[in-house]
């Protein structure tokens, strides 16, 4: 949490004993609280708020009671997460997949889905460019440090998680050091400066370098940066933005029935990038007509050297050649419309490829009040499939939300998978600010994508229907204890998706007001159960050939922020199970993670 105060201006006055015991007063307060005696009088600069950068267009939320999957930049950092799949591991219905510590391998199946999880970056989808992922994003190379918000979608049949960078809008330069350190001999700092001048003109610049030694194996390094130049006055904005991910990861072993296999996973020296440059007239936050452009350029370099990755879906050998690079443009234009609760936007994305220009439209519908809120959208996706999401929120009362989602999806003839209809109802009942939840999920038979990443053996495989049950409770307890708890329960056993899933967190959080009124006093603590079942993954066409014990992992969060200093400790999995989130890769024990985050306005 961000605290900044502006002292007001002062001025000469005639010295007289009165005035001087109340300097002497005041100076005396400034240094209880660790702020320099005044020395003279002098004016304080100028910290002026200009017009922030565009921000993309997002969905309306349809969460019913307590719910809410969206993260700000404070709660991003406070969440405990460090990376993309350790922040929706919250999600119910998403399962992490992961091959060892934050730098390795990480998938994430959405209700059984490794292809659920879609990606937008400011208004850009991102693509999967990597052949070696099979079309799944790897969420260790997403670059969570430099990220400001994070909304979930979560229709019924996909999880869309839109994304955007940090942005500054003072002109008072704000600076940032973060440093965390731990077990697994984990050291990562990051830096941040940001600043806006009076024309209106936007200079930021930040990046994060982080290295771990784990073992085994999938450990390495990664450097990351972000650059900005931008310009906003009155309804306009321009920017020039550039973001880039790099890692350097080891090879990893598997262990099945406890035979090592070695490097089962091939090392991998490359990167990811985007770079866009954007024009947005008025915030699609506010009433009225919006527009944005934009043009980006997605990238993956590599410099593995050759390895013997089998590529499951033809089942030959694949070579990754040294220094190569894969870019696709991708253009996007987002207009619409916003007035008296009715949200009317179209998004249309221009793609290269394979020599192919793609043309992907897409159209939403909104509309929000008190007793309801609808969204409904519909698209053509690049990959030809067609989709189509009705999602609902309806508030008869105050105490009782009903929600629900309904999801189409319609691949092209001949392409991969089947026509597929996913629901989810839920009805919430809340009492002394108590939000008790539970609903149903639906989900049709279909061909899920392998995750090859994490193993070259995986074939496509389909999958049978499947009914889950959900609940859900949110709400405090005693002496200011909250209770935080999502479980889903499936009626089969199918891949990629436990039967049971259940997180569980109780946490406390205060700034004593009482005692600190100017709030540079803030303490937070959780303590977070997570349990799954038995996960099964496929061994050819078999749908459950492989499997792992189910497990359950504690783990502990404190964070004390002293003005604007935060100082944190995380403890995972300090009871020291043995578990693994895929079949034959064992996850990390008493892993302690501790640091600063320190924010400066200059």
């Amino acid at each position: 949490m961000i605290v900044s105060a502006q002292d007001t201006t002062r001025t000469s006055a005639p010295d007289t004993t009165k005035k001087a015991a109340v300097a002497d007063s005041l100076n005396s307060a400034k240094r209880t609280v660790g702020i320099p005696p005044d020395t003279a009088p002098k004016k304080p600069p100028r910290d002026t708020i200009k017009t922030p950068i565009a921000r993309p267009y997002t969905p309306r939320s349809t969460e019913i009671g307590a719910s809410s999957w969206h993260w700000n930049r404070d709660q991003i950092f406070s969440s405990g997460a460090l990376t993309l799949g350790d922040l929706l591991m919250n999600v119910p219905g998403v399962t992490l997949m992961a091959t060892g510590f934050i730098l390795a391998p990480q998938v994430a199946a959405y209700y059984g889905n490794p292809k659920g999880v879609r990606l937008y970056l400011d208004g850009v989808e991102l693509d999967v460019l990597n052949p070696r992922n099979g079309g799944i994003h790897d969420l260790a190379l997403i670059p969570l440090w430099s990220l400001e918000d994070i909304k979930v979608e979560r229709a019924a049949g996909e999880l869309r998680v839109h994304m955007r960078l940090w942005r500054v809008d003072r002109t008072t330069a704000n600076t940032r050091t973060d440093v965390v350190t731990g077990t697994e001999n984990l050291n990562m700092y990051r830096g941040f400066f940001g600043k806006r001048f009076d024309n209106g003109l936007d200079l930021q610049l930040a990046g994060q370098q982080q290295s771990n030694i784990s073992p085994g194996g999938m450990d390495g390094d990664a450097l990351g940066g972000l650059a900005r130049l931008g310009w906003a006055r009155g309804d306009w904005s321009v920017d020039a933005t550039w973001l880039h991910q790099g890692i350097n990861r080891n090879t990893g072993d598997r262990f099945i029935n406890t035979v090592p296999q070695l490097g089962t996973i091939p090392p991998y020296n490359g990167s990811e990038g985007l770079a866009y440059l954007r024009i947005g007239w008025r915030d699609p936050e506010t009433d009225g007509p919006w527009a944005q452009f934009i043009a980006a350029t997605l990238s993956e370099a590599k410099k593995d050297t050759t390895s013997s990755l089998t590529t499951a879906l033809s089942g030959t050998s694949a070579k990754d050649s040294t220094d190569t690079l894969t870019s696709r443009p991708e253009y996007v234009l987002a207009a619409g419309f916003t007035r008296w609760g009715v949200r009317l936007s179209s998004t249309n994305r221009i793609r290269s490829m394979n020599g192919k220009m793609n043309f992907s439209p897409g159209v939403r519908a909104e509309y929000e009040s008190k007793l309801l809120t609808l969204s409904a959208f519909a698209e053509r996706g690049a990959d030809s499939t067609t989709r189509t999401d009705v999602l609902g929120r309806f508030a008869p009362f105050s105490w009782l939300n009903v929600g629900g989602a309904i999801s189409r999806a319609s691949p092209n003839p001949g392409t991969f998978g089947a026509i597929t209809t996913d629901t989810r109802l839920e009805v919430g009942v809340q009492w002394h600010n108590r939000w008790l939840t539970g609903g149903v999920v639906t989900r049709s038979a279909g061909l899920d994508a392998p995750p090859i990443e994490i193993d070259t053996t995986l074939k496509a495989v389909q999958s049978t229907a499947a009914n889950g049950v959900i609940v859900s409770f949110r709400g405090p307890l005693l002496f200011g204890v909250n209770l935080d708890l999502d479980a889903i329960n499936w009626s089969v056993t199918d891949a990629y998706r436990p039967q049971t899933q259940a997180r569980t967190r109780l946490w406390f959080e205060s700034s004593f007001l009482h005692r600190f009124p100017r709030d540079n006093f803030h303490v937070f603590a959780s303590g977070t159960f997570d349990y799954f079942s038995t996960l099964f993954v496929p061994l050819g066409t078999n749908p459950v050939g492989q499997s792992t014990p189910g497990a359950g992992t504690f783990s502990t969060l404190l964070e004390i922020r002293i003005s604007t200093a935060v100082i944190f400790w995380q403890y995972r999995n300090p009871v020291g199970a043995i578990y693994s989130t895929y079949p034959g890769y064992v996850m990390p024990r008493l892993v302690n993670i501790y640091g600063m985050r320190w924010q400066f306005w200059n």
